[in-house]
């Protein structure tokens, strides 16, 4: 694939001029459903009129990313529960905390589609004393529709009837993984995860 810089030049058809020449310049880019804009991408634009008629390859990965818009999903949660992921957070990687609370349930959510970890388990922790409380905060997290289907699939594995049940029982997992044990379990791949955010 060729990679375009910003200011090269090349020929594309604009709707209103015809076979033109463009600049590859950057810009904000709508989607022709209109169902949001790209912002800030390198893009063909008509020497002529100034419209954006063509966008390179190169940026197919942030398109498809802002196409597929994360969207909010919330979850009712025991206060303990929030606390349980603050704890485990702050035990891979203290200086980043409650950041990489998406990211670990989202490892736990991964592990369980993969086989990695036994679907069973999270039925058995959602029956331990540890989760019997009221739901009375809230976790609120932006996913994708990737990740949707990928936490319908675990709710299926693990014959459960809703993703916040499954966010709960992950929890619990994190707890008796990470948090509870003086030496936690994965603990080399989280540290990875959380040298990403760092």
């Amino acid at each position: 694939m060729k990679i375009v810089k910003e200011g090269d030049k090349s020929k594309a058809v604009c709707d209103t001029c015809g076979l033109t020449s463009v600049t590859y310049r950057l810009r904000d880019v709508p989607f022709t459903d209109d169902v949001g804009i790209v912002k800030n991408i390198l893009a063909g634009v008509c020497d002529q009129c100034g419209h954006v008629v063509s966008v390179p390859r190169q940026c197919t990965p942030k398109i498809k990313a802002v196409y597929e818009a994360k969207k909010s999903a919330e979850y009712r949660l025991p206060a303990h529960f929030i606390d349980i992921l603050s704890l485990a957070s702050s035990k891979i990687d203290d200086e980043i905390g409650d950041a990489l609370s998406k990211p670990l349930l989202l490892y736990y959510v991964h592990k369980l589609n993969n086989g990695e970890i036994p679907a069973k388990i999270i039925k058995e922790l959602l029956s331990s004393e540890l989760a019997s409380a009221p739901s009375t905060k809230r976790l609120s997290l932006k996913i994708t529709e990737r990740t949707e289907r990928e936490l319908g699939d675990v709710v299926q594995k693990t014959g459960l009837h809703s993703s916040t049940e499954l966010i709960k029982g992950i929890i619990l997992k994190i707890y008796e993984d990470i948090v509870k044990p003086k030496t936690p379990k994965h603990m080399k791949e989280l540290k990875t995860i959380a040298a990403t955010f760092g």
